[in-house]
């Protein structure tokens, strides 16, 4: 009887939960603009925001506190076309659709929550995976995603990442970094620059154990992307610093670019000025 105490108490207050947070599920056909859009500039695809929300029905604790789990997510729906081109880059496990993700991560809970319900453990962490995506350019030819995760499945810590992506809508393919720049040794030089700058080490300085380059050479982040003021580099926790050094994101001023470009990093180039 007692072991069955958290369940039924959650399911209870996951119930009146649901009642509150449904509505989440729905769309939300708004009119929305990336966070850092220029206001001399407006989006070229149309999209609305989706806004999802699930919650396991299993709560940790005790009688005097509760957690729960959930996954939550923020992400834009575009036309057919190009949705499916972008959904990998919103739903990065495999899945199509938010409630796939759902049944996947809380399906995994559920069951570590019911075989620690069944030792007696009652204490075990709740978890949650939470993720924003956002639309951070949507100018003619030209569109770029950022996927903010953060997940927590035990341990010392959870983990935040930002994956960014690029696409050429126009041909309807993902962008890549020699699809905008045609020299790219001459653009790691001109990176490493503004990394060494941003991190304040002499043009000679060496990274040392502070940074994970391999044979202490600089390499670009595959995470890039394509924004209004510059192009920008992320790196993850672990990439290239240990995770209590956080991530590092680096922006390089298109100005600074200019010599490089390919044809259709010049188109882009023209369209952001």
């Amino acid at each position: 009887m007692k072991k069955h105490l958290i369940y039924s108490i959650g399911l209870g207050i996951f119930l009146f939960a649901h009642s509150c947070t449904s509505r989440n599920k729905s769309q939300e056909s708004v009119s929305t603009i990336a966070e850092d859009a220029s206001p001399l500039m407006t989006d070229t695809l149309d999209y609305h925001m989706e806004v999802f929300k699930e919650i396991s029905p299993y709560f940790s604790g005790d009688e005097m506190t509760l957690d729960t789990t959930f996954y939550a997510a923020r992400y834009p729906v575009f036309s057919t076309e190009i949705d499916s081109l972008v959904r990998e880059a919103i739903f990065v496990d495999g899945e199509h659709k938010a409630d796939q993700v759902a049944e996947s991560f809380l399906g995994g809970f559920n069951e570590y929550a019911e075989e620690q319900i069944n030792s007696e453990n009652h204490a075990f962490h709740a978890w949650f995976r939470n993720q924003d995506c956002e639309v951070m350019l949507n100018v003619p030819g030209f569109l770029t995603l950022k996927n903010a995760i953060s997940e927590y499945t035990g341990g010392a810590h959870g983990i935040e990442i930002e994956i960014w992506s690029n696409y050429d809508t126009q041909n309807k393919k993902k962008l890549s970094l020699a699809d905008i720049f045609q020299d790219t040794l001459v653009l790691r030089q001109i990176v490493e620059g503004y990394f060494r700058k941003q991190e304040k080490l002499s043009d000679t300085s060496a990274y040392g154990s502070n940074y994970f380059f391999d044979d202490e050479t600089f390499t670009l982040a595959d995470n890039f992307g394509l924004t209004r003021v510059g192009l920008l580099f992320h790196y993850n926790p672990y990439e290239i610093k240990s995770y209590a050094e956080g991530p590092t994101t680096l922006i390089v001023p298109y100005n600074a670019l200019e010599e490089v470009t390919t044809e259709k990093g010049q188109r882009l180039l023209d369209i952001v000025k």
